[in-house]
């Protein structure tokens, strides 16, 4: 094989985020319309580098927990979206084809084990919420591994596993992956949201079925 390594993004990658990304809905399922406004106001912020990824994150789960949400929640609207075209199917045949499998997102960990429980990812680093046996949130710890430092994840795995850079692949679609995109061997772009993440892939794919990226492999 060409490649050894195959990294995805989760939203609008491997799961639909059309109607808005995971945050966003659990926003506004859980909070209403307050909730859309808080979370508007904290992606502003974060945009403008006055509020940190990691402060992010406590500010929102920290925020679900003081409201009482729990497991059964966040399972709830996690089911309100769903996998992305040929999503299940290319990772399970990359799988098989032996590849090594990872996400890098800025998601949440239960968005995937709720709508692919059975996925074949070798490392996941994401957002992650742990529960008490009651299924109330317990800790969370926010990934290091978003905008601007995705790549670094990248550069971890390729370490660790021996395989060199020229051999790994991600597949994005969002503005927080181009670091990734261009330290990849192969960057895919999958339906990107801007032509500024288009130019910085290797490859364009356009077609809303994640199956189309094995031809480039």
């Amino acid at each position: 094989m060409k490649y050894k390594l195959v990294c995805f993004d989760v939203d609008g990658t491997l799961i639909s985020d059309e109607g808005g990304k995971y945050w966003e809905r659990l926003h506004a399922a859980l909070e209403g319309e307050r909730g859309k406004t808080v979370q508007k106001e904290r992606t502003r912020l974060f945009q403008e580098g006055k509020l940190s990824h990691e402060r992010w994150v406590d500010l929102d789960v920290g925020g679900f927990k003081d409201c009482g949400f729990t497991k059964a929640d966040l399972e709830r609207v996690a089911r309100t979206h769903e996998l992305l075209p040929g999503a299940r199917k290319t990772a399970l045949e990359l799988h098989t084809r032996g590849y090594k499998l990872a996400v890098i997102s800025g998601s949440l960990g239960i968005l995937i084990d709720t709508l692919f429980p059975d996925h074949p990812f070798d490392d996941v680093f994401v957002n992650e919420i742990s529960f008490d046996k009651e299924g109330r949130i317990k800790d969370w710890k926010a990934t290091v591994f978003d905008a601007g430092t995705k790549h670094k994840a990248l550069h971890a795995i390729c370490e660790r596993e021996r395989i060199p850079l020229s051999e790994a692949v991600f597949v994005g679609d969002g503005e927080n992956d181009i670091d990734i995109l261009k330290e990849a061997g192969l960057g895919i772009a999958f339906c990107p949201k801007s032509e500024k993440v288009a130019a910085a892939a290797d490859v364009v794919v356009r077609k809303k079925d994640l199956w189309e990226i094995l031809k480039h492999l």
